[in-house]
């Protein structure tokens, strides 16, 4: 069977950005980016635009179909997400901080 990729093996994701020509003393950094950067970019995915990449790459990956599987993972994987960077701004005491809403579609002004 083959193994899926472990992203939280520290060890591995250093050499791995060794290999991609990180300098060494940015490996620290980076990691520390990645430990926070990867839960921001599910949360902000949501689980519908990550169940669309996912059932997406199954040929490229060689997935079989498991839809509902694949829905109850995201699911929880999206939550855990949100759980993480919301501990995160507590940590950093700007939970109350709220970013200006984004609009999804503007209308035209009439003048």
């Amino acid at each position: 069977m083959t193994r899926r990729p472990n992203p939280f093996d520290q060890a591995q994701l250093e050499q791995a950005l060794l290999d991609l020509g990180c300098p060494e003393s940015f490996v620290s950094t980076a990691v520390s980016n990645y430990r926070l950067f990867v839960p921001l970019v599910l949360a902000e995915l949501g689980e519908d635009r990550i169940y669309e990449l996912i059932d997406g790459a199954r040929y490229d990956l060689g997935l079989g179909e498991q839809e509902s599987a694949w829905r109850s993972s995201v699911k929880y994987i999206v939550a855990w997400a949100r759980a993480t960077i919301a501990d995160y701004k507590v940590r950093r005491g700007n939970a109350m901080v709220l970013a200006p809403p984004v609009e999804d579609t503007q209308q035209p002004r009439l003048l």
